[in-house]
C-alpha cells in the first residue's frame, strides 16, 4: 500500500521499523518519535488491518499526456532552480538533491503508467 493511502494515525512498517503516519507526508517511529518524511509514492506495508483511506469521487478526469506535460514543465523549472544552486552548495549535496529529484520523477512516471 502506498503511504498517501494510509489513514492519519495508521500504523506500518517500512525498511524493518515501525511507524505511525501523523501528517500527510511525515511519520513518526514507534518508539522513539522520530519524524521522517515519507513520499506519498512510498510503498509501506500496513499494520493492524489498516486500510487505505477512502477516496473521493472526482467527475473530473485528466490526460495523462496532459499531465505528464505538466509535471515535465515543472520538473524542467525545478532543474533550473537547482542548476541555479551550483555555486551555493558542495557538489556533493547537489548531486545528492539530483538524484532524489530524478528518484521522485521516476516514481511519480510508474505510478501514472500503472493508470
Amino acid at each position: 500500500m502506498k503511504f498517501h493511502d494510509l489513514p492519519l494515525g495508521a500504523r506500518f512498517e517500512l525498511e524493518g521499523a515501525v511507524y505511525v503516519k501523523s501528517g500527510p507526508v511525515l511519520a513518526n517511529k514507534e518508539g522513539s518519535g522520530e519524524s521522517r518524511f515519507m513520499a506519498r509514492y512510498k510503498v509501506v506495508t500496513p499494520l493492524d488491518g489498516a486500510t487505505a483511506k477512502p477516496k473521493a469521487a472526482s467527475g473530473k478526469m485528466l490526460k495523462e499526456e496532459a499531465v505528464l506535460a505538466a509535471f515535465e514543465s515543472f520538473y524542467g523549472r525545478c532543474q533550473e532552480v537547482l542548476a541555479g544552486l551550483g555555486g551555493e552548495l558542495p557538489a556533493e549535496r547537489l548531486a545528492a538533491l539530483q538524484a532524489e529529484m530524478d528518484g521522485a520523477r521516476a516514481g511519480l512516471i510508474k505510478a501514472l503508467s500503472r493508470g
